[in-house]
């Protein structure tokens, strides 16, 4: 009989939400076998979501774009460890290039269309199924909450919870919901719920940010750029509801189990969204449009179809109330 795996490898991906969706396969495996110690590969931009977790033993920072040299610097680096299990959530040669005794598999057959049930599957692959939700990942500790209310102190906001949060940047434009529905979102928030509301994001979205806030100046404050990756994910765990495009910021507040709205035109809501009872999809019938986005590779479309305030108002109420709209 196969021992448990006391060292254990896991390749995760680049982008900071795709890392995220990844998360789950981590606390599967350290829930299984809590003793074992869980080395993570991962791309330098998303480094800052994994850092503060006490569970991981170790994070690497794998640069694809690196000189020839540093890469094989990289691999002597893991040859120097010897590893039970090796779980490739990238499909890499890295298994296949370190010292381990069970590896996942490099061809693969997808059952799940949803990419963080797939990373799941690839679990099972390598011989373990999660007979249960995995419990949340820590992308945040106590200091970086401290650190966050104390910026929230800083322009004027008492509450030390139940914002809502804003999130209307996206790593690609194509995936931001037009700024002026935004706006518009933002003040009927207000005007309904008389919460603060916080817009989020990086420091590039901040001229966004700014138009959005024009609306509702007393009510809105912004923070992009004014926080760490592990600040915000503090704040997003504390808010009443997020609002967010398909982003890193969505995935992270599904994972946190925040109310979340996930905004949704060009990409594919069945491969990036979520279900359950507080997280919504919204989203506009791409029959009923004629942009004829369809014909295209994900890759180029950019339309929204049409979606409008009223529906994402709407879903981020039966957030906050707690009923079910149609």
């Amino acid at each position: 009989m196969d021992r448990d795996p006391k060292n254990i490898l896991v390749v995760t991906l680049s982008n900071i939400g795709d890392v995220i969706l990844t998360t789950p396969v981590m606390m599967a495996l350290l829930e299984r076998f809590p003793q074992a110690k869980i080395t993570v590969v991962v791309g330098p931009r998303a480094q800052g979501i994994l850092q503060r977790s006490s569970a991981l033993h170790r994070v690497v920072i794998y640069d694809k774009k690196a000189a020839l040299f540093l890469k094989l610097m990289f691999i002597l680096e893991l040859r120097g460890e010897k590893y039970d299990w090796v779980v490739d959530l990238r499909n890499t040669a890295i298994p296949f290039l370190v010292s381990c005794k069970k590896r996942s598999p490099l061809f693969r057959k997808f059952t799940q269309v949803n990419m963080r049930e797939r990373h799941l599957e690839v679990l099972g692959m390598t011989g373990l199924k999660p007979s249960r939700p995995p419990a949340p990942f820590q992308f945040f500790n106590e200091v970086d909450e401290i650190f966050a209310l104390r910026a929230l102190d800083a322009i004027g906001v008492q509450e030390i919870n139940d914002w809502i949060l804003i999130a209307a940047g996206a790593a690609s434009a194509r995936k931001r919901w037009p700024a002026e529905k935004f706006r518009d979102l933002v003040k009927r928030l207000h005007e309904k719920t008389g919460k603060k509301i916080l817009l989020v994001g990086a420091l590039s979205e901040r001229p966004v940010a700014e138009y959005i806030a024009v609306e509702v100046p007393g009510a809105v404050k912004i923070l992009c750029g004014d926080l760490t990756l592990a600040e915000t994910a503090a704040l997003v765990s504390k808010a009443s509801l997020l609002v967010a495009n398909d982003s890193a910021l969505m995935h992270l507040g599904y994972e946190l189990g925040t109310p979340t709205v996930g905004i949704f035109g060009p990409t594919n809501h069945d491969k990036y969204g979520h279900t359950g009872p507080k997280f919504r999809i919204a989203r506009a019938d791409a029959a009923q449009c004629k942009c004829n986005s369809h014909t295209l590779p994900y890759a180029k479309r950019s339309c929204f179809h049409g979606l409008s305030v009223d529906r994402v108002f709407q879903l981020s109420m039966e957030l906050l109330n707690g009923t079910q709209v149609s």
